[in-house]
């Protein structure tokens, strides 16, 4: 598992175009806490299945690369290769206090934070009202032994699961839910198309995940996704009211 270098996290390729930066295109990272799975030394194979799953930058299949956008599609394998470890990634901790300090010191980001039940009592309370927390995930093996005081949270904890291939379907879905709102966000201004276009296609990539995990109800997210991505392309030959004075 590669740690988060914080500062290549923010200034990833500074030297781009801004528009041109997918370092940049969303701001979102995952963080698991677990005094096993958050081990360096430990679950090596279930970290990469969730890592590989969450990250956007990975194409697993031909369909998905149908998907890919420039300058996603164009862009070196190498300087890829080194943002995958670096954004949008999976960052596991097994001490509560290191986790915190990084969640407390990335305000600018939207994070995604899977607990197991013992550690999520400690951090939940913690973590729940902080800005930078776009969901909570307690993931455990018997739900019902972290009940009581999870009802204290209940309009903050997204979700509570024992299974990891819920876990991950879950994940995968609200991550691309995320991307969709950031894609929404940059389709209202036509100088971010290209950013909205590659936060639709990322969700879409994902969403196609969550199909082969044999998730259920992707198709409903899947046309939505394609209509807002077909509408930004149509954009792309209508005139601007400057063009059409030009003319």
């Amino acid at each position: 598992m590669v740690d988060i270098d914080l500062e290549r996290c923010s200034n990833a390729i500074s030297s781009w175009n801004s528009d041109l930066d997918i370092a940049t295109y969303s701001d979102h990272v995952t963080v698991w806490l677990d005094a096993y799975i958050g081990n360096p030394k430990d679950y090596h194979t279930l970290k990469d299945k969730f890592g590989t799953n969450i990250q956007p930058l990975i194409t697993l299949n031909q369909n998905e690369k149908e998907l890919d956008e420039y300058p996603v599609n164009y862009e070196n394998p190498e300087t890829l290769k080194k943002l995958r470890d670096t954004v949008y990634c999976l960052k596991a901790f097994f001490e509560v206090d290191k986790c915190l300090e990084f969640i407390n010191s990335n305000q600018d980001k939207k994070i995604f934070s899977i607990s197991s039940g013992t550690m999520g009592k400690q951090i939940v309370p913690k973590i729940a009202e902080l800005s930078q927390i776009h969901g909570i995930y307690i993931f455990c093996g018997y739900i019902s032994a972290h009940t009581q005081w999870a009802m204290d949270y209940v309009n903050n904890i997204s979700a509570m699961l024992e299974h990891q291939d819920d876990l991950l379907i879950r994940l995968t879905k609200d991550i691309a839910k995320y991307l969709e709102e950031k894609g929404d966000q940059y389709a209202q201004k036509s100088d971010e198309r290209t950013r909205a276009k590659n936060c639709y296609t990322w969700a879409m990539k994902l969403i196609l995940r969550t199909k082969e995990l044999k998730g259920t109800n992707y198709q409903k997210p899947m046309n939505i996704l394609k209509k807002k991505f077909d509408k930004l392309e149509e954009k792309r030959f209508v005139p601007s009211e400057d063009q059409m004075e030009q003319e």
